[in-house]
């Protein structure tokens, strides 16, 4: 058994790593896309927007690892029990842990390395990605904007431009600068361009007006412009001058006793203890999505209806799990029952799943929506029979008339 057991590790884990590789790559790439236009822009903004990238890895790798994890298990339990492994194994007289143990295994190393990137690596990462956003003030406007949308440099700043022309000038500008406690600056313009004037950057914007709105008393100044330039080390910091990091960029210890005169501390707590209980928590899914995924596709099934069954209970049970987890971390700064309840719920659901796989328990939907499910899944599956059968005697008469 011993054998076996290595051998379906093996198979988790190879599907695993490439389902990991695969969602990242993935993801990354619609980064590329979204960016695609500022690539040639300069050679320094394709060396900040190669360092970004690879700064982005640890954050997509602890969303991604506990659904590549899920998958890699998933489709070897579906694969064996399509090919009868899993009845020739029970009839063998082999036990619920030959299987439930590579799972463990599996769940564990992966529980591991989401716990490391989201506490080691990962507010390292977001520190070098603040810091290089800092250091290419310039190239930071061409990195951080996409034509024809809204998009936010720092808190209170957004931009947003029509055009984007070769040579790195812009076309339809609006710039929103609402920093300030008491005062809001709006910008529009319609060209623009970033001048380096010795070791300073300007944005020089052409044709345009300056708006000042006092936030207290409501009053506005308006100023009319043929040309005004903007310092861009006023709203994109050099690295040297970055005193306020975030509390994605500071480490978990520093997180979970930060000092009284801490800017988020006394600002903004809720941003630290929505960052805490995504790390505290984050490790805990693969471990929930390895038992869960144990439980409903750990045995074998001997028709469709049980086999649909499994999946849906699998499916159904992470995505209500991972969206919750989601929604409670984002809730955890403004509540302190929702800060309980996102380290109470994983915490129970691991702990639930993890007693019905070492107990052989498998979690039954009631019988009237079993029907229901068996009746769409054959309606679905005819369905797909005639459309089949109906092309493929399009084709015939296609191939005798040739």
């Amino acid at each position: 058994m011993r054998e076996f057991e290595g051998y379906l590790f093996r198979r988790m884990a190879v599907l695993t790593f490439w389902s990991l590789v695969s969602a990242t790559l993935l993801v990354l790439t619609t980064q590329v896309l979204l960016r695609l236009n500022i690539l040639t822009s300069s050679e320094q903004a394709l060396l900040a927007f190669g360092k970004i990238t690879i700064f982005l890895i640890p954050s997509v790798l602890s969303i991604v690892a506990p659904f590549a994890l899920l998958i890699g298990i998933t489709q070897v339990l579906n694969g064996m029990n399509s090919d009868s492994e899993l009845v020739v194994m029970e009839s063998a007289g082999a036990g619920q842990w030959v299987v439930l143990r590579p799972i463990l295994a599996l769940s564990v190393l992966i529980s591991a390395l989401t716990f490391a990137s989201a506490n080691v690596l990962e507010p390292r990462a977001n520190r070098a990605f603040g810091d290089t956003l800092a250091a290419a003030s310039a190239d930071l406007l061409s990195l951080a904007v996409r034509k024809g949308s809204f998009q936010r440099l720092s808190d209170g700043l957004y931009v947003h431009i029509d055009e984007m022309f070769p040579g790195g000038e812009f076309g339809g500008i609006f710039l929103s600068d609402r920093r300030s406690e008491n005062t809001d600056l709006v910008y529009f313009a319609n060209r623009g361009r970033v001048v380096q004037v010795a070791d300073e950057r300007f944005l020089v914007l052409a044709e345009g007006q300056a708006q000042q709105r006092d936030t207290k008393s409501g009053n506005i100044s308006i100023v009319t412009f043929d040309s005004y330039a903007l310092d861009l080390s006023s709203f994109l910091p050099s690295t040297g001058d970055r005193k306020i990091f975030r509390p994605r960029e500071q480490s978990t210890p520093y997180l979970l006793n930060p000092p009284e005169d801490d800017f988020f501390r006394k600002r903004y707590p809720g941003e630290i203890s929505k960052e805490v209980v995504e790390r505290m928590t984050g490790w805990l899914y693969p471990l929930a999505f390895g038992f869960l995924a144990f439980i409903y596709m750990g045995k074998a099934v001997t028709n469709r209806q049980e086999k649909v069954q499994s999946i849906v209970g699998v499916v159904g049970g992470v995505v209500l799990l991972r969206a919750f987890g989601f929604y409670s971390a984002e809730e955890a700064g403004q509540s302190t029952a929702m800060y309980l309840a996102a380290f109470a719920v994983p915490v129970a659901a691991t702990a639930i799943s993890f007693l019905l796989a070492a107990t052989g328990a498998t979690p039954r939907m009631p019988s009237a929506i079993s029907r229901r499910i068996a009746i769409v899944t054959h309606r679905v599956t005819k369905l797909y029979e005639q459309l089949e059968a109906r092309y493929r005697r399009k084709l015939r008469r296609e191939a005798k008339v040739r």
